[in-house]
């Protein structure tokens, strides 16, 4: 039965504010109306709106969950899809509910815009925020610094940042640069690293500090999307191996090193024999699914997750620990896939 507050009102001979306090399970209502409100929700199977028990209690019993990747949906990115799992696994458990927030196209370009969750914060329609990934730019860091300093419930998925807040990360400078060395040692001096956009000034750090440390190294670097042309990257893969001499990759994400296997195939070329390939996966053992099996660097997205959700719940229930940070080094998974020249 489709019934408003007010039928249940009407129903039980009560106005609509008693009903609500009934509800909310407030003190000051009689025995009696009480009663007659409860038989009258009851007839009616009334449940009430999470947003209008929110406007009543200031709570809206919603975590937004951020993502500022606009160039390529979030459903197709295994690490974000493995930290939105691990936070689910969390948040389910609990009375709350999770509402994703994602970037409209061109946001990343638009350095003007201001990012979403800001007025999802304002106007009070989430109680905490989740942040995915904090891009190498800088730009959230200023409206994320913001809404911390006025103690609103944030965790996020990057490299600290501020004093406040609380945040879990995986140590990518440290596994992308160990990537570099282990190449370097069996003796491949040109490299290609195919990396996301979304890192790209940590990315050119990254570059400049590898073949400062490592004499004679060449690192081509590219940055990619999800949904990257197809034409695009053969161009790409064409200069590097006609041109650059490429004899070994470094690829981000297991779903790109399947287009780039393609691609490399139709040219002659194998991942493993021809060209050696360190990747990044986010689910353990996947890069052993592959044919050849794939060395990988396992990133423990799941886990972040799960110690994220958890701990911004446990600053929404009063267990505070604002200077919460935690640190990952992933793990490398050797399996065949770098050869030695």
């Amino acid at each position: 039965m489709n019934a408003s507050i007010h039928d249940v009102a009407k129903r039980a001979g009560v106005s609509i504010s008693t009903v609500s306090r009934v509800i909310n399970n407030s003190a000051g209502v009689k025995d009696s109306k009480a009663a007659a409100v409860r038989e009258a929700l009851e007839y009616y199977d009334y449940q009430p709106s999470q947003f209008g028990r929110g406007l009543v209690t200031g709570s809206s019993k919603m975590i937004g969950v951020y993502s500022p990747l606009a160039n390529g949906s979030m459903f197709e990115n295994g690490y974000l899809l493995e930290c939105l799992r691990g936070i689910d696994n969390v948040i389910r458990e609990s009375d709350y509910s999770l509402l994703l927030i994602n970037e409209a196209a061109g946001y990343e370009e638009n350095r003007k815009a201001k990012p979403k969750f800001i007025d999802y914060v304002s106007q009070k329609r989430i109680d905490g925020l989740i942040v995915l990934t904090i891009p190498s730019d800088g730009r959230l860091e200023g409206s994320l610094s913001a809404i911390i300093e006025e103690d609103f419930p944030v965790g996020y998925i990057g490299k600290r940042f501020s004093e406040k807040g609380m945040n879990v990360y995986a140590s990518y400078e440290e596994y992308i640069l160990d990537g570099i060395r282990r190449l370097y040692e069996k003796g491949h001096r040109r490299i290609a690293f195919l990396p996301l956009k979304s890192r790209s000034n940590t990315n050119l750090k990254l570059k400049s500090k590898a073949e400062t440390k490592f004499t004679g190294l060449k690192i081509n670097i590219t940055d990619t999307v999800y949904n990257i042309d197809a034409d695009f990257l053969r161009d790409i893969l064409k200069y590097m191996i006609e041109e650059a001499h490429v004899t070994a990759m470094i690829c981000e994400d297991l779903g790109l090193l399947v287009k780039v296997q393609s691609i490399l195939s139709s040219m002659g070329k194998q991942l493993g024999e021809d060209i050696s390939v360190i990747c990044v996966e986010h689910v353990k053992g996947q890069g052993a699914k592959m044919l050849p099996k794939i060395d990988c660097y396992y990133v423990p997205s799941l886990e972040l997750g799960e110690t994220i959700a958890t701990e911004l719940l446990n600053q929404l229930s009063g267990k505070k620990n604002t200077d919460l940070s935690k640190k990952y080094m992933p793990e490398y998974m050797d399996r065949g896939s770098v050869r030695e020249i």
